[in-house]
């Protein structure tokens, strides 16, 4: 070992004196990689390890942990190979300090909103309900689980802050700030100025995505009589819904759910709308004096005779109605019937006709 000692000349201002200096060991730790406060059999152990071109050893690449299985433990329980070792019970009082669940305590008088005021995750043991959630192989066997640590409780969310008493509490807070309905809004007088309904519906479910489709589809109502169209245009309207008019209720009703977003389906609509009401009263000779020739088969039809194509059959123009006139001019004509008058019989001839025709088209 080559050791270089230098000395320096002693300053009467410095207190410090270099005697030797370990460089030439530093370099030669750094060249072999060996320290020289190691032993022999440890230096040798390190020059026939074997290294790469930088110097750092091979090291061994562990594939599993270096760890023992749970049936290796258990062998070794069994056969006495390992002493197990028994834990210390905890202190008697400190376990009975405890508190136990919180729902073991409640009064089913106590104020539940004060509980649970706000949405949160769901806790069982604030929750005082019987709730069992999971999926069992055989689930008419065996119950599903319980609340303790049932984690598909605490992944959907609650609703457990919207109790009536919590709802009504909040709606007495806002009162003051909301106005009231008004009283002479009936629901007669609401569909006379507001005869169109557009209505939508909204989910909530467990899922992986907040959407769903069915919040799309917009539903549009409209009575019949409030658009005020002519006997025509009335005819050619149903004939162009279809079965989407009630004539029980005079309600005329359009689903749309071909677009993508609540607002397209909304526009998709009200075009519609805005075109069945212009191409009902569209005629034949209104097309004529356009210089189109968009006309119907029925409407053609309907022009040579109104019988063979209407839609509902009528007292008018029917066998019935010549036969009742002929009878009625019989009796016209027998001199003993002067009681009889014309404004009789045509308000008789009338109801006849009314009741006929609600047989006949029901």
């Amino acid at each position: 070992m080559i050791t270089f000692r230098i000395c320096t000349r002693f300053r009467p201002d410095t207190s410090t004196c270099r005697l030797q200096s370990t460089l030439a060991e530093k370099m030669k730790q750094a060249v072999s990689g060996i320290n020289p406060s190691d032993s022999e059999e440890e230096q040798k152990r390190i020059l026939n390890e074997e290294r790469d071109s930088k110097g750092e050893p091979f090291r061994p690449a562990f594939l599993c942990p270096k760890r023992k299985l749970r049936m290796q433990l258990n062998i070794e329980k069994e056969t006495g190979q390992m002493k197990v070792q028994s834990l210390p019970r905890g202190d008697i009082f400190q376990r009975m300090m405890v508190r136990r669940p919180r729902k073991e305590e409640m009064s089913t008088e106590q104020d539940w909103p004060s509980v649970w005021p706000v949405a949160r995750s769901f806790r069982s043991s604030v929750v005082p309900l019987p709730i069992r959630m999971g999926a069992r192989r055989h689930p008419e066997r065996r119950a599903p689980f319980k609340t303790e640590g049932n984690l598909e409780l605490v992944k959907i969310p609650n609703f457990l802050h919207l109790t009536p008493a919590a709802i009504e509490r909040h709606c007495n807070a806002i009162k003051k700030f909301c106005t009231k309905w008004p009283e002479k809004l009936e629901d007669n007088a609401r569909h006379k100025f507001f005869p169109l309904t557009v209505s939508y519906c909204d989910y909530v479910h467990q899922g992986n995505s907040l959407r769903d489709m069915r919040s799309r589809v917009i539903i549009v109502q409209l009575k019949l009589s409030a658009l005020h169209l002519d006997d025509h245009a009335v005819d050619k309207l149903i004939r162009l819904v279809g079965d989407r008019y009630n004539p029980e209720n005079d309600m005329l009703t359009i689903v749309t759910d071909r677009c993508f977003t609540r607002k397209q389906n909304y526009d998709y609509a009200m075009y519609l709308l805005i075109a069945l009401y212009n191409e009902s009263f569209m005629s034949q000779m209104m097309f004529k004096s356009l210089g189109l020739q968009k006309v119907e088969d029925w409407e053609v039809k309907k022009a040579e005779d109104i019988r063979l194509i209407s839609r509902t059959i009528d007292f008018k123009g029917s066998k019935m109605e010549n036969d009742l006139q002929h009878l009625l001019s019989n009796m016209k004509e027998e001199k003993g019937n002067k009681t009889i008058t014309m404004q009789k019989i045509d308000s008789k001839l009338e109801e006849f006709s009314k009741s006929w025709e609600n047989y006949r088209n029901s």
